[in-house]
């Protein structure tokens, strides 16, 4: 006898062995599932689901009920539930639900078992009697009008946590007993599982997020082309407009400026004629200048400007270009002195650009020094090779020189007529010294009243710089 009942107990531990060995191959097939297939067990559901019917492969249960912690009210909830179709469903439910909530008060395994009689063990029922109890309700009751006679709740851990609850019911108390250990096994790889289908379930979101993203960029940049599209269109129709313009005004234009000078020189005027033959001349070369300019920034805008390099004297350069506005100067009351140093001598660059690009330095320093001021010009040479050239007025002090090259800032603010001629020049001037390979530097002059402007350049620039205009940096001397 004895030895029959050391071999059926080594058979049936031999068996619970084989079962839980079966067991675990079925939850790693169900990871492999759910790794290269995750859309199969998206939900916590549908996981909860898939462990309860592992469970029912093995063990005719009636009653499988999992329960997971709801972050919203910190109790455990209902997630999936199976029921035998022959079970008082909402018996066990309940039944099922007092089970669960004396796993959480009590923070660990409940077992309820009942014999033929009709009396529970006295082993591992007190916490849930007592929970029953409180409810005012029995639960032998709650268990006989549900058909069932044994039940389990196995809690479920998540780093050290409470976070859920297994439980299980079966009308016959060895179903249960055998099929506890395996209950107990399922429930810890449960909260891996969960994890894996949050987490796809995110990366899910996320990927959707980010194809959402992708076709509003794909919608912007088509939206971005077709408006580069019109830019450029738009582009080609104002340089057409400028060149026809020019041509349109030149011409007439030159033939005023000239008839004009010759009634200035050859004619015997009245006093009152020559003055206002001089208005004509002044008003047809200011429209002239702006004409050059307008151009100017059409080549410049379009690529179109070229370099053309050549030796000159730097002495002979500067004394024409004072030349050149010195009857602005005259006109506002302003006397121009310029400083060659002797070693200046000859550099080679874009005489032409650089003519224009001290005449509007000339110009703007003119208009804005008072009657009576006086505009200064330095020259000489630098480090390397280099040159430079310095412009200093005795007008009022900049506000803020960092927007000296970009005027359209301030007319928002200050200035409700617009970017003016000279304000044009300087940008010209601007984009003509990044061309040329050079760099400005903006200061108070040195009696601390006026604006100082010092423009460094290269003796031969190099090609690199000729489509560089757009990238020179202002640097302000302090």
């Amino acid at each position: 006898m004895v030895l029959n009942s050391i071999q059926e107990r080594q058979l049936a531990e031999h068996a619970a062995s084989h079962e839980l060995h079966v067991l675990s191959r079925e939850v790693v097939d169900f990871f492999y599932t759910q790794t290269f297939s995750p859309g199969e067990y998206e939900t916590e559901e549908d996981v909860c689901r898939a462990f309860a019917d592992v469970l029912l492969r093995h063990w005719k249960l009636c009653c499988i009920v999992s329960y997971l912690r709801d972050d919203e009210t910190g109790s455990l909830r209902e997630c999936a539930i199976h029921t035998h179709q022959d079970l008082q469903k909402e018996q066990a439910l309940r039944a099922s639900a007092q089970l669960a909530d004396a796993v959480e008060r009590q923070q660990r395994e409940i077992h309820l078992w009942f014999d033929d009689v009709g009396d529970a063990t006295e082993v591992e029922l007190t916490g849930a009697f007592q929970l029953a109890q409180r409810n005012s309700e029995d639960l032998q009751d709650v268990f006989e009008r549900a058909q069932v006679r044994a039940g389990a709740a196995v809690p479920i851990y998540a780093r050290g946590a409470l976070v859920g609850a297994l439980v299980v019911m079966s009308a016959d108390p060895e179903i249960l007993h055998a099929a506890l250990k395996g209950v107990r096994y399922v429930a810890a790889p449960i909260m891996i599982a969960l994890g894996n289908a949050r987490r796809y379930r995110a990366l899910r979101e996320q990927s959707r997020h980010i194809e959402q993203l992708v076709e509003e960029l794909r919608q912007r940049g088509g939206a971005l082309e077709e408006a580069n599209d019109e830019l450029q269109r738009v582009a080609r129709y104002r340089s057409l407009f400028l060149q026809r313009m020019s041509h349109e005004l030149r011409t007439p234009l030159t033939s005023m400026l000239g008839f004009t000078e010759i009634m200035i020189e050859q004619e015997n005027l009245s006093e009152a004629q020559s003055r206002f033959c001089e208005r004509i001349q002044s008003a047809g070369l200011q429209l002239q200048a702006s004409l050059n300019q307008l151009v100017d920034i059409s080549r410049l805008e379009g690529g179109q400007s070229e370099l053309f390099l050549h030796e000159f004297s730097l002495r002979e350069m500067l004394r024409e270009t004072c030349g050149t506005v010195a009857r602005l100067a005259q006109k506002q009351d302003v006397t121009i002195e310029y400083i060659i140093e002797m070693d200046a001598g000859a550099v080679v660059s874009d005489e032409s650009k650089l003519r224009q690009v001290l005449y509007n330095f000339l110009a703007y320093a003119i208009s804005r020094s008072p009657a009576g001021g006086r505009v200064t010009v330095n020259a000489g040479r630098g480090a390397a090779g280099a040159f430079h050239l310095e412009v200093s007025d005795e007008g009022e002090p900049l506000r803020d020189p960092a927007h000296l090259f970009r005027p359209e800032e301030n007319t928002k603010v200050t200035n409700e007529r617009g970017t003016n001629m000279n304000e044009l020049g300087l940008m010209i001037a601007h984009r003509l010294i990044g061309m040329l390979g050079g760099s400005l530097e903006i200061g108070d002059a040195q009696e601390a009243r006026g604006l100082r402007i010092r423009l460094n350049l290269p003796s031969r620039p190099v090609e690199s710089a000729w489509g560089e205009a757009d990238d020179i940096c202002d640097q302000e001397s302090h």
